[in-house]
């Protein structure tokens, strides 16, 4: 199971996911973990994807539904996904799509 810190962190990545309309994202954010290095690589994508849209809603002025902000909690995300993929074995996965950021 992906070891989320804070309740916040999933139900922020759930909110993005929405917004993007990731229903992968959505699908795989409900079981709580990755099955296959596909799997891996669209869990990474979605995490910049997510970032980037809430860089856009932050030049909008969107506020959110969490006083920390996007930036805290892109942080905590960041930290939950990328070490639970390298300890699923995923590592590469997540780097390849780091690198290309």
């Amino acid at each position: 199971m992906i070891p989320y810190k804070f309740e916040e962190e999933l139900q922020y990545a759930i909110y993005y996911a929405n917004k993007l309309n990731a229903t992968k994202i959505l699908d795989l954010l409900e079981q709580g973990k990755v099955a296959s290095s596909s799997e891996a690589a669209d869990l990474s994508e979605f995490f910049w994807e997510m970032v980037n849209a809430s860089i856009e809603d932050e030049k909008q002025d969107v506020q959110l539904p969490w006083k920390e902000g996007a930036e805290f909690w892109n942080e905590k995300i960041m930290n939950t996904f990328s070490g639970y993929l390298e300890k699923s074995g995923y590592e590469k996965e997540w780097d390849d799509v780091f690198d290309r950021q």
